[in-house]
């Protein structure tokens, strides 16, 4: 891939990064935000020996997968939060600036399976601008992060099928 392939799709990442951060905060709460965050907290709990078990903690969704929430909840206690707006402000742009590099990794894919920069950057645009996905990109944790990481897989596994070497199947 040349310099400005990389870099066009960076710009228009760039630019809904711009334009997220400008209305991250107009998102309210998500509809299991919450639920989310105690689902990492009784975790974390879990992990630093705080707690027994997950399965005997007193919340219904302990069978749900903390790979996005645990390290969500650490990077937002470390910079100290003072409050929950800040703390949700937070969570908000970090979910959407995954959902960004996911649609660069479909910009990339793309862009590796037509070798052309207009195709990969009409996927790229469909990625970002389908109306659900991009205003769920701020308030769902569960399902983005998924969708991105899916983006993410998909280039690697094309990576490595192209290069064949067994550190691109294991990547």
């Amino acid at each position: 891939m040349d310099f400005l392939t990389i870099h066009s799709g960076l710009l228009v990442c760039g630019l809904f990064l711009l334009a997220g951060l400008g209305f991250a905060g107009d998102y309210g709460l998500g509809v299991d935000e919450l639920t989310q965050r105690d689902i990492a907290r009784v975790n974390l709990k879990y992990i630093l020996g705080q707690a027994d078990s997950v399965a005997t903690a007193v919340h219904q969704d302990r069978f749900y997968g903390v790979t996005f929430e645990l390290p969500l909840l650490l990077a937002e206690l470390a910079p100290g939060l003072p409050d929950y707006y800040s703390i949700h402000r937070f969570r908000l742009t970090v979910t959407h600036l995954f959902f960004l590099v996911g649609g660069l990794f479909c910009y990339l894919l793309t862009y590796r399976l037509f070798n052309s920069r207009l195709i990969a950057l009409f996927a790229l645009l469909l990625f970002l601008l389908h109306p659900r996905i991009y205003s769920h990109s701020f308030i769902n944790a569960k399902d983005l992060p998924f969708l991105s990481m899916f983006a993410v897989a998909l280039y690697l596994m094309e990576r490595a099928f192209r290069k064949d070497t067994l550190g691109a199947f294991l990547l």
